[in-house]
């Protein structure tokens, strides 16, 4: 289920927070029909000081005894101002808004018949910049509230059974309703400090909210808006540089509000299938500045996961002549791998200070902290701080949820889950594992599959294996895990067995310690180029034998910690006694007139000559992963990274000491690399991976001491970066220098929106090259062109080239798993 709880959240995109109090002031908000206008704005006149009406229209707002003037707001209706005297008695008003009426006051037609919301934007477009920058710093509180429903579900997902039911509100739908208040912190040039102090989620009274304010920060005033998770390039502003290109408009009409004229103005994309928003944008007059926008995203803008995305903004003063967002609303509905559904996040920004004057220092990498007893806060705390009325049926899931929490954390409830859960099925015993929960006790065992439980290579002949594991949580978000694996090979008559152990103590610092050991068969190349299950493939049905193996007794422990943010540090200590393999078996599906290559690496050809002399190694290594000025955020007992502008430095040290515990291998290696992602706005993204490496000495080594690129002989990849998808395996390895670089562009349907019959398909282009030169291999580069699909599915074409010449071509495809962090 976490899985699937995971999916959904990645669906919701988590937005955000303000601070309110008790009911003083209350009512509801109903237009002239007597029907409910939810997220109508309530605040005190030239202030920002208000709430938003839920749903069903109602309101509530605290205010000390004292007179007011009380607004009441909202996109389409006539703003209406009442003065109100509160005494220390609760106050009822219920207000009723008229429909606005637009006009075309004062506007000029130009001669060539040009819609006069051309005139409107141009002047917007000049001042976007000057408001964008108007406010260089300021505070203010936020209140968010979310609320994500599931309508519909399949059956299974990634092979296991869904069952929801508990999970899910029968009537309402809801599975996640969370509320968070914040203290939101912001300074020019992306510093941003948020604090959230308190934290509700219904249901789980342990648990914290994911809402966070800057993931609500949506400026119009930029170029370019940024929702993370829906797409690579980014979505065009109606008002910015380059708008006109883009979008086409259409003035509705404009209103008289405060003094001022507004206008609406339809916005339009100009092409179908454009990166752009569609619906209204409201301009006042002669400021040119944004009054509010009414703006949404369709997958017509090649979004991913998400049908449709509203994106509601309104804005107030908040000082003369600076007005910055109130009232943030997003609402989307997502149709996605059998799973359906729609949430929405209401946000109000309450209490700006635009001179808060922030000490020296005060913006670090740490861009929100969830406080310790952000979750602790009581049902009086929330009645006073809560803006937002929550609607009957949000009270009737708390309740419900809150109640079934006792219940559900008892061990007759758990174990009544584990029963269901831990039914065997095709999908657990053959492709995904067997979990075995025991929830209670917060532990959980797993077996491996069987399709990965038996295999086939040429050393070993059939292998029958079996991985298991018991993990058990521990508080303060700590874990420990202790694992078994153990394999036969029918042809060597080799039995192998590994055990070891991994404990994550510190999750703030990413600490983790792992102990292992025992006779291990391993590849060559320790990064374990080619999977078991597609050596089988190979091996069986095209008599291609690419995997070489080793055995080794060994003992091994590995350490990991963040001395400080940005600068991880991994060391390791390994003693192995390797011992050479040949094959054993010849055995194949399938008559082919070539023969199996040897198990010896260097001399595929003579099966003959082992590939080493057994040897013993001790080696010592140290990892230092360097990201400066890196961003993240801390919950209680965990810290997330969220990434830096700046790209990953690395720097890897090995020595192999001889004449410790009998070792006889001496060497010495360094590589240095540098990775980044970089954001090329309506471009698309680019990621790149260089690194540089030599060994200082070499003065005893085996064959598996050296360096080995990471190629690919089979047509199925996983793509990640580093990989190349032409190169032999093994056969330009190397004990000298070298220099690897890789780099992939991904245009994010960039050329492809462009051509109609491909559109539609919402697919991705990626271009890239993977380059080597050494001393084995010299000048080599393979450039490939890619087709890919939701971000997961994809196919290259590949040419590799030696010295400008070509050497060969292909074809690659499959899953994108890999990574280059």
């Amino acid at each position: 289920m976490r899985k699937i709880y995971c999916f959904i959240l990645f669906i919701g995109l988590q937005f955000i927070p303000l601070i309110a109090s008790a009911t003083i002031l209350t009512g509801k908000v109903t237009d002239v029909k007597g029907e409910a206008l939810p997220f109508a704005n309530v605040f005190i006149e030239k202030t920002t000081k208000g709430t938003t009406t839920n749903k069903d229209g109602i309101y509530t707002i605290d205010l000390q005894p004292g007179e007011y003037d009380i607004s009441y707001k909202m996109l389409g209706y006539k703003k209406q101002t009442l003065h109100i005297v509160i005494s220390n008695e609760k106050l009822i008003k219920n207000i009723t808004l008229a429909e606005e009426i637009y006009t075309f006051n004062e506007v000029v037609i130009n001669a060539d018949g040009e819609d006069p919301a051309y005139t409107i934007i141009r002047k917007a477009i000049k001042k976007r910049k000057f408001y964008r920058e108007q406010v260089d710093e300021y505070s203010c509180d936020v209140y968010i509230k979310g609320v994500q429903r599931v309508t519909d579900y399949p059956k299974k997902f990634l092979g296991q059974e869904v069952d929801m039911e508990g999970d899910i509100d029968t009537t309402t739908g809801i599975v996640y309703l969370s509320e968070s208040v914040s203290q939101f912190n912001f300074k020019q040039n992306d510093n941003i400090k948020e604090v959230m102090i308190s934290s509700k989620v219904s249901g789980d009274n342990k648990a914290f909210s994911y809402n966070r304010a800057s993931d609500m920060l949506f400026n119009f005033y930029d170029n370019l808006i940024e929702v993370g998770g829906l797409s690579e390039r980014g979505f065009v502003s109606p008002i910015s540089n380059n708008a006109l290109f883009f979008y086409k408009f259409k003035l509705i009409g404009s209103f008289y509000e405060n003094g001022e004229w507004v206008n609406k103005i339809e916005v339009l994309p100009k092409r179908k299938n454009d990166p752009v928003f569609r619906g209204y944008i409201y301009i006042v007059d002669n400021s040119w500045r944004i009054h509010s926008t009414d703006l949404f995203l369709t997958k017509d803008a090649q979004i991913d996961f998400v049908d449709t995305l509203y994106i509601n903004q309104t804005f107030l003063p908040v000082d003369k002549d600076v007005w910055l967002v109130f009232q943030n609303k997003f609402m989307f509905h997502f149709s996605v791998l059998g799973f359906k559904g729609n949430g929405m996040y209401v946000g109000v920004n309450a209490n700006y200070n635009i001179k808060p004057n922030f000490p020296k220092k005060f913006f670090t990498g740490e861009e929100m902290k969830v406080t310790d007893d952000a979750n602790k806060k009581d049902t009086a705390y929330w009645k006073d701080a809560r803006p937002v009325p929550l609607t009957k049926e949000e009270e009737d899931d708390y309740r419900k949820r809150d109640s079934m929490e006792r219940i559900r954390n008892s061990k007759p409830y758990l174990d009544s889950i584990d029963k269901i859960s831990n039914k065997l099925t095709f999908g657990k015993i053959f492709l995904n594992g067997y979990q075995y929960y025991q929830r209670y006790k917060k532990r959980s065992t797993f077996f491996s599959p069987l399709i990965q439980a038996v295999q086939f290579n040429t050393v070993q002949g059939l292998t029958i294996s079996q991985d298991f594991s018991i993990t058990k949580e521990l508080e303060k978000n700590r874990f420990r895990k202790i694992f078994v694996k153990g394999m036969y090979g029918s042809s060597n008559k080799h039995f192998n067995a590994e055990a070891g152990f991994t404990f994550n103590y510190r999750q703030q610092k990413f600490e983790r310690i792992e102990i292992k050991g025992g006779l291990e068969t391993a590849q060559f190349n320790n990064r374990n180029p080619i999977q078991p299950l597609i050596n089988t493939y190979y091996t069986l049905f095209d008599k291609k034998n690419y995997m070489k193996l080793y055995e080794r007794w060994y003992g091994e422990i590995n350490h990991r910690i963040e001395i400080v943010n940005g600068l991880m540090l991994y060391t390791s200590a390994v003693y192995a006694d390797r011992m050479p393999l040949k094959n054993t078996t010849d055995f194949t599906f399938v008559k082919k007139a070539r023969e199996y290559s040897s198990n010896n690496p260097v001399v595929p050809n003579n099966d003959s000559v082992f590939s080493f002399n057994r040897s013993q190694s001790f080696e010592l290594s140290a990892s230092i992963r360097i990201r400066f000025k890196q961003k993240y955020y801390t919950r209680p007992f965990q810290k997330i990274i969220t990434g830096s502008k700046y790209p990953q430095l690395s720097f890897d040290y090995k020595i192999a000491l001889p004449k410790v515990l009998g070792a006889d291998v001496s060497y010495q290696f360094g590589k240095f690399s540098v990775s980044d992602e970089v954001k090329l706005k309506l471009f698309g993204t680019s990621r790149y991976y260089v690194s540089a490496g030599m060994f200082f000495s070499t003065d005893s080594m085996q064959f598996m001491d050296y360096y080995h690129f990471n190629g690919n002989q089979t047509m199925l990849s996983t793509f990640d970066l580093r990989n190349f998808n032409l190169l032999p395996y093994y056969k330009y390895s190397t004990n000298q220098s070298f220099v690897e670089a890789h780099y992939e562009h991904s245009f994010g349907g960039f050329i492809f929106n462009k051509i109609p019959l491909l559109r539609k398909l919402k697919l991705n282009e990626v271009v890239g090259v993977h380059y080597i030169s050494s001393n084995t291999l010299p000048q080599y580069a393979e450039l490939f062109v890619g087709i890919e699909k939701l971000r997961v599915m994809r196919i290259d074409f590949v040419t590799a080239f030696q010295k400008n010449e070509k050497v060969s071509a292909g074809v690659r495809f499959g899953l994108k798993i890999g990574s280059f962090q």
